[in-house]
């Protein structure tokens, strides 16, 4: 892709997005009250005993690549898009934007295995394995080919501008614990240059927001379970059990 700067800039190219801006609505309106206020004590101790729920700033996580590192996808020997690792976990923004997109046919609850030998050489994909969020949220659809159900068949994204959170950040990615963004090394196609600082900075602020979509979606899925039911939020993901 040529450019990352869309994902958060604001600019729909005319799209409506309803369901996504109630979304944001009622994160406005949850967030500004008190979450440990009662009658909400206890909701608040069993959230906070599973995660963390302060959002980070973007401005004051460090980056960990060479200055003007940029993914160059026509010199792609590989596909980022194929594959059971590039399986696109979706948050609630995600699912709001592809059912305003009216693409709900690319949400799905079908995930790939993962050899065992893999996951002990990748820690941080076994951790995200064993997440809850992973059990409950869906992922985007693979065709029969492992390829993400969204490319075209000259394997452009067919949801650009308005792709995942995910995808909007890759090859960059953050690393929660140590506080830094780094320069996936799943990405081999780049070039160093002076004049992509805007789409990497696009990118920096899509790391930090995936990570905090995953903290608003805890809290949402908390304590407005039923107001995300109204906006059909729910249906999509697994919550049995």
């Amino acid at each position: 892709m040529s450019s990352h700067l869309n994902i958060l800039s604001g600019e729909r190219n005319g799209q409506n997005f309803p369901t996504r801006d109630a979304l944001q609505e009622l994160w406005q309106e949850v967030a500004q009250k008190p979450l440990w206020a009662p009658p909400n004590f206890w909701r608040y101790l069993k959230l906070r005993w599973r995660m963390k729920t302060k959002q980070l700033n973007p401005h004051k996580i460090k980056m960990h690549a060479p200055g003007g590192k940029m993914n160059h996808c026509q010199s792609c020997t590989n596909n980022c898009c194929v594959g059971p690792e590039s399986t696109v976990l979706l948050r609630l923004y995600d699912i709001a934007t592809l059912m305003d997109l009216d693409k709900t046919e690319l949400i799905s609850q079908q995930k790939p295995g993962f050899d065992a030998d893999v996951l002990n050489q990748r820690p941080a994909m076994q951790k995200h394995l064993a997440s809850k969020a992973w059990e409950i949220f869906p992922v985007l659809e693979k065709n029969s080919f492992g390829a993400c159900a969204a490319l075209t068949t000259d394997g452009a994204c067919s949801l650009y501008p308005h792709w995942p959170l995910s995808c909007a950040r890759f090859p960059y990615a953050l690393n929660v614990e140590a506080s830094y963004i780094f320069y996936s090394r799943r990405c081999d196609s780049f070039w160093i240059r002076s004049d992509v600082q805007e789409n990497i900075q696009a990118m920096r602020l899509a790391a930090v927001a995936c990570y905090n979509e995953r903290i608003k979606d805890a809290v949402l899925l908390e304590y407005a379970p039923k107001k995300l039911a109204e906006l059909g939020l729910l249906s999509y993901l697994n919550l049995e059990g």
